[in-house]
């Protein structure tokens, strides 16, 4: 689709904004009005160009460009440029211009955006050019060589007491280890109350869910037999969102790669997890949710923990395994506004549910017409067949038992 027909099938600025807020940006789009809550005082404004989600010319307007090789702020540059490429992402587009005020606290809000990138200088221009390139190089690449992807992952646990209470992961696993805890910051204090398993990167879906299993078994025994329970999945805790996130590597993280990954990996697990788990949405779990990794590949940000069990690893696994090899297979049908917005929608809304089980039927078809589900359609089938049923899990179920790991 051309640029001219991007702009003009982009909804009207109220529709935007709405959608936006959906997807967790603060968006404003009347000329001239406050933010959301009212801030615009010491705002700062910037022009952001995107193209292929990546922002490649950050200007202050009025103020030259921001973006230089050594950016003066480059945590407020990569902050802008995220807001720039998710609010794109959320329309459809994999580039364009986008505006955006910046407060004296350093929030975000959307003002406006156009399919048309237009870079504010010539060094703008030149990097948007660059990044044309790129991107052609890349399709070439993909094209003659069809990509092969290595699956890494570090999906989320919890850990309670008998009583029900939290307790912290870092009093048996530490920091950055294999087998290591996680950071949350509450009331300005770092704490570490999240387990996370970091194993060898893997080919194959089944063999990284065999180094997970091997990870949990030892982390059982070093929980000895203290009576703790462990969950995982979207929201086992309330006020605990999970994370269950998958890095790539050997395959960039193109527009087509991420909303196949939406369609093939987020949009069925949205059918398998329990009606609350929609609390965790918007702040954690939005469609799209990325990073760029220096290796070039990148970390698929938008599950929540499927370490549930081994039957919904496996299964999450090589559905990512196909939707990141064979993109252009997998059907989108979150590219219509009326399934995303339903995806967003309240876990008990039956009316969205419905939505999502036959946008969900569309891309099991998909699926299974790709030469990925002849390999890996055994680790598949279990979670079609879940789907299928009207299943979810059950986030209340101590893991190890499902993954038979007990110390």
């Amino acid at each position: 689709m051309g640029l001219r027909e991007e702009a003009a099938r982009l909804p009207a600025a109220a529709d935007i904004a709405r959608i936006l807020a959906r997807e967790g940006l603060r968006a404003q789009m009347e000329p001239d009005a406050p933010a959301p809550d009212g801030s615009r005082r010491d705002a700062r404004t910037f022009s952001v160009t995107v193209w292929d989600l990546e922002a490649v010319d950050i200007a202050r307007c009025g103020a030259g460009p921001l973006f230089r090789p050594a950016p003066p702020d480059a945590a407020l540059a990569r902050r802008i440029g995220r807001a720039a490429a998710r609010a794109l992402y959320a329309l459809g587009l994999d580039g364009g211009q986008v505006r955006l005020d910046v407060d004296a606290g350093g929030r975000v809000t959307v003002r406006a955006l156009s399919a048309t990138p237009e870079p504010a200088a010539a060094d703008g221009e030149r990097r948007l050019a660059d990044a044309i390139r790129r991107q052609a190089r890349l399709r070439e690449e993909e094209r003659r060589r069809p990509p092969a992807a290595v699956l890494g992952a570090d999906p989320e646990f919890v850990l309670l007491s008998p009583e029900g209470r939290i307790v912290p992961a870092s009093r048996y696993f530490p920091p950055g280890a294999a087998i290591g805890s996680d950071s949350l910051v509450v009331s300005g204090v770092r704490r570490w109350p999240l387990a996370e398993l970091r194993p060898a990167p893997a080919a194959e879906p089944a063999v990284l869910a065999g180094e997970l299993r091997r990870l949990l078994a030892e982390a059982a025994r070093r929980a000895g037999d203290e009576p703790l329970t462990w969950r995982a999945g979207a929201l086992p805790v309330p006020g605990l969102p999970l994370g269950g996130h998958i890095h790539f590597s050997g395959v960039a993280p193109t527009p087509v790669r991420l909303r196949a990954l939406d369609n093939a990996v987020a949009l069925p697990l949205r059918l398998l997890e329990p009606p609350g788990a929609s609390r965790r949405r918007p702040r954690y779990g939005v469609l799209g949710d990325f990073r760029r990794k220096a290796h070039g590949g990148f970390e698929y940000r938008t599950p929540p923990s499927w370490l549930v069990s081994p039957a919904l690893a496996c299964g999450v696994l090589a559905l990512a395994k196909i939707a990141a090899e064979t993109p252009e297979r997998i059907a989108r049908p979150l590219d219509d506004e009326r399934v995303r917005a339903a995806f967003y929608a309240d876990g008990e809304d039956e009316g969205a549910r419905h939505a999502l089980a036959g946008a969900v039927r569309e891309v099991m078809r998909s699926v299974r017409q790709t030469e990925g589900y002849a390999k890996y359609g055994r680790l598949i089938a279990p979670l079609f067949r879940a789907i299928e049923s009207g299943k979810t899990w059950n986030d209340a179920v101590d893991l190890r038992d499902r993954w038979r790991v007990r110390g």
